[in-house]
């Protein structure tokens, strides 16, 4: 009689639990309750209209039982539709410091809320070129998932204008399911620029 092979339950790194945990607690922190009349403010310091991010920050994977630096580079382009919503598109090369891993290219739709002053919550769902699997494979493994992330924005300038530049401090889970049904993340953190 032959065993049934059933597939190896996943485990979460460390990072992704505290990635959750911390999208979780702010999502405590937001959920909807009675209006105040001092409370009439959400995102008002952000406008309609076009928006750009871009950003040059620290990553690290996770692999089975080690980390591989990284680095990701993004540029999101798309609109404000609405004070707290922005809508966009991200295009991200990731750069793996290990020998001969492959540069992965990715692609993924956006949508950023402005919950309050600064604050955003971020989430998003497209593919890549490449995840690494272990620090001895080096050949291409495409995959496709999204991302959750949050940060800070501080606006920089007159904030009476509305639209300007700001400095977003950050943290992105992206996870990312390979062809083979593993599934792969990054964690990036670090400052970027918005426009708009």
């Amino acid at each position: 009689m032959t065993a049934l092979a059933y597939p190896r339950p996943v485990r979460l790194p460390t990072t992704a639990k505290l990635a959750l945990l911390a999208l979780l607690a702010a999502l405590a922190v937001i959920a909807p309750r009675p209006a105040r009349a001092s409370e009439g403010e959400v995102a008002t310091d952000f406008k309609r209209g076009p928006f750009a991010e871009f950003a040059w920050r620290p990553a690290v994977v996770p692999l089975h039982n080690d980390v591989m630096p990284a680095a990701r580079t993004h540029m999101m382009l798309g609109a404000r539709i609405s004070p707290a919503v922005t809508l966009g598109t991200m295009g991200h090369l990731t750069i793996y410091f290990d020998k001969d891993q492959k540069v992965g290219a990715g692609l993924d739709a956006m949508i950023q809320v402005n919950v309050s002053r600064g604050f955003y919550l971020r989430a998003g769902a497209g593919a890549i070129s490449h995840v690494p699997i272990a620090r001895e494979i080096t050949t291409r493994t495409p995959g496709y998932g999204g991302q959750i992330g949050l940060g800070y924005a501080f606006k920089l300038g007159d904030k009476d204008k509305g639209k300007g530049i700001a400095l977003a401090l950050g943290a992105d889970y992206d996870l990312r399911i390979l062809a083979d049904k593993r599934r792969r993340g990054i964690f990036v953190l670090g400052l970027s620029f918005m426009f708009g």
